[in-house]
């Protein structure tokens, strides 16, 4: 798959299907509409290609009203790669993007210089300045080089169609089996391993305190997981909350990585979240929740061997 982050100096040679957003998380909607645009590039016989923007518009346009992202730029072009899309332009998102009319938007850049003659779009999409652009603009400039517009649907899961912002709300109520079957995977949370405390390290618990900004977290409690670091996958009791037993204020993300030993600090990583275990608890003592770690561990070692057990874990 190729990855441009500017448009090209002249226009594509052969006609293209394309379509554009955000694709937040690469739920199950977007992936429909993506398998059933690739089946139209195919009866091109052009590419398939996805347009989409970085930062999240709302960043620039309405910051207080600006999503935290469910994946990173990077996760998200990993799985477009794997959707079988051949061409991803990231546009970098600013005011001047944001100025662009959507006529030029619709007319000269996705008709003329990618060549689009084939979009599947959402009931909902808009686009352009002041978000002028709609189906009905969108299919009248696609008419004119004998274009066409699909409007999707979308998927429902419990009679509720899937978006992004409802994979962001389970992730955020700590659903994240529901999310997982939004997603098609679990939820993941890529960070960097940065100092914490080292109390973990003292109680025989060393956590890999993980800091992921911009992207959602799960609500507080412990989960069961796996953790991807250094090339490797490993089973892990992940925390997330203020640590209450010791009078902690700041929410952190905690991973204890079974198995374990290394340094790992200021390395990549990826928490994939599997299931939730329990809501944050305060303790009374060390000794007590000690116990209880000791129990989260048994916990997720079950969890996790279940769901290997069904196909469902690698």
């Amino acid at each position: 798959m190729l990855v441009s982050h500017a448009l090209p100096d002249q226009p594509l040679q052969q006609p293209s299907a394309v379509a554009f957003g955000n694709f937040d998380g690469l739920h199950i909607g977007h992936r429909a509409l993506l398998a059933h645009l690739r089946e139209v590039a195919d009866r091109l016989h052009g590419p398939l290609i996805v347009i989409t923007f970085h930062p999240h518009p709302l960043q620039i346009l309405k910051p207080e009203r600006a999503p935290a992202a469910i994946d990173t730029l990077d996760g998200r072009l990993s799985y477009l790669a794997q959707l079988g899309v051949d061409h991803v332009f990231v546009l970098h998102f600013d005011e001047a993007l944001a100025a662009v009319p959507a006529g030029v938007f619709a007319r000269d850049w996705l008709c003329g210089l990618l060549h689009a003659r084939a979009f599947a779009v959402g009931p909902d999409m808009h686009f352009g300045h002041l978000r002028h652009g709609d189906v009905t603009l969108l299919r009248a400039i696609a008419a004119e080089t004998e274009g066409h517009v699909e409007v999707f649907g979308g998927v429902l899961w419990d009679n509720t169609r899937v978006s992004s912002s409802r994979v962001r709300h389970a992730i955020r109520e700590g659903e994240v089996e529901l999310a997982e079957k939004l997603l098609t995977r679990p939820f993941c949370l890529r960070g960097k391993v940065v100092h914490g405390d080292a109390r973990g390290r003292t109680i025989g618990f060393p956590t890999a305190n993980v800091r992921a900004p911009g992207q959602v977290i799960p609500r507080n409690g412990i989960y069961a997981g796996v953790a991807g670091v250094n090339g490797a996958w490993h089973d892990a009791a992940i925390s997330i909350g203020t640590r209450p037993t010791f009078a902690g204020e700041e929410v952190r993300v905690e991973a204890y990585l079974l198995d374990f030993s290394g340094d790992i600090y200021d390395k990549p990583i990826d928490l994939d979240f599997v299931h939730r275990l329990r809501d944050e608890e305060r303790f009374a003592d060390l000794p007590s929740l000690i116990a209880q770690i000791e129990q989260d561990v048994r916990d997720t070692r079950q969890v996790l061997a279940q769901r290997r057990a069904s196909g469902l874990l690698p």
